[in-house]
């Protein structure tokens, strides 16, 4: 995909209306398309630049969490309040560093950077209006090169768009009636609510799960809510009215989307149960915010994108005309030509094909993340 299509794509997505905590999550791997960085993360703050709540690609643990909460936030050289009030007063909104021999001696450096791998951060200040609401981040590693002018003159021409989609709305419990499937990871626990063995991404979605907002204020307290959200998952292993049962299927909503939870037992070596239980978790993603990843992986333009939507709700030519404030003839082109280049016959199979492409796009984007990681390593 060209970088036009891409930033158009990136408009696209802020521009669906959809809640920020809900949006996050599959923006930042489309930004990245654009800045190459192996991960990124948005803060949102409050009026006395206080940080209200996050959403990171990679997050401390939250024991590590508490750790920067205790030691470093507050402080006057690297805490968060600070260092983003300096870079909301400055005439520039966007920023960047390469942290120094001397700045990776540090405790700071020590204790949360290096755990996320960041020796090169680029910044954008996101904003309503005049008032400053949160910020974007962008992490490179020790062995990735500086973020450039180029860098910084992308997310520049992109930080209008990214404070509309990004800005914080009121919460909603169920984000859309129609979902799709865009990652899914395992883990191992203990019934306890203990996590035995699990990748990062699955600790990462179990946090969006029991936790409403993530904060290094409340850190301290998610080892424990983390646990007891796990702990009444396995609970359900047991508690069912036909009495104990091998697994457990359950959709939750939450500010971030929705996501589903297959509990399961574990069989020990001789085939019976024994006390760890499989965890497989979901996150889903509106169909809204699927279809319109669908236009940006086609090759349709930006007109026709705006057409392939509406066609996906069932428009007729006539309703997409007036939508769109275009003549009856001048609609009914643009939707031929989404048949043509979309290479499709039927209006039902419009959906289906951008469905498609959008999860083309997620392995794909996957394939290029090991790859980046590999090469780093």
């Amino acid at each position: 995909m060209t970088r036009k299509r891409q930033r158009a794509l990136i408009r696209t997505l802020c521009g669906l209306g959809l809640p920020a905590q809900t949006l996050a999550p599959s923006l930042l791997p489309a930004l990245r398309v654009l800045i190459a960085a192996h991960s990124a993360a948005v803060f949102w703050v409050d009026d006395r630049f206080e940080m209200t709540g996050l959403y990171a690609e990679r997050l401390l643990p939250p024991a590590e969490m508490a750790v920067y909460y205790k030691r470093h936030y507050q402080d006057a050289a690297t805490g968060f309040p600070n260092a983003f009030r300096a870079r909301a007063d400055g005439a520039d909104p966007v920023s960047a560093i390469t942290l120094s021999e001397a700045d990776q001696a540090g405790d700071y450096f020590r204790e949360v950077l290096s755990r996320l791998d960041a020796h090169q951060i680029l910044y954008g200040v996101l904003r309503d209006g005049s008032r400053p609401i949160g910020q974007i981040s962008f992490y490179r590693g020790a062995s990735d090169t500086g973020f450039s002018s180029r860098d910084k003159e992308m997310l520049r021409g992109l930080l209008r768009y990214l404070s509309l989609g990004l800005r914080p709305q009121p919460a909603t419990a169920r984000p859309s009636a129609q979902t799709e499937a865009v990652e899914e990871w395992l883990g191992i626990i203990a019934k306890d609510g203990s996590a035995i063995s699990a990748p990062s991404d699955w600790l990462r979605l179990v946090r969006l799960l029991a936790i409403e907002k993530v904060t290094p204020r409340t850190a301290h307290d998610e080892l424990r809510v983390v646990q007891e959200f796990l702990q009444h998952i396995c609970e359900g292993l047991d508690a069912t009215d036909v009495g104990a049962v091998d697994q457990v299927d359950s959709e939750h909503d939450s500010p971030w989307g929705r996501f589903r939870i297959r509990a399961f037992r574990l069989p020990d070596t001789e085939g019976q149960r024994q006390e760890q239980v499989g965890l497989l978790i979901g996150r889903y993603e509106p169909r809204t915010l699927a279809l319109a990843r669908g236009t940006g992986a086609s090759r349709l333009s930006p007109r026709q994108r705006e057409v392939a939507l509406l066609l996906a709700e069932g428009k007729s030519n006539k309703e997409i005309a007036g939508e769109l404030g275009l003549q009856l003839n001048t609609a009914s082109y643009h939707v031929k030509q989404v048949f043509t280049r979309l290479q499709v016959h039927h209006r039902d199979q419009i959906e289906q094909v951008l469905l498609r492409l959008a999860h083309e796009g997620i392995v794909e984007r996957r394939s290029d993340d090991d790859a980046r990681v590999t090469r780093s390593d």
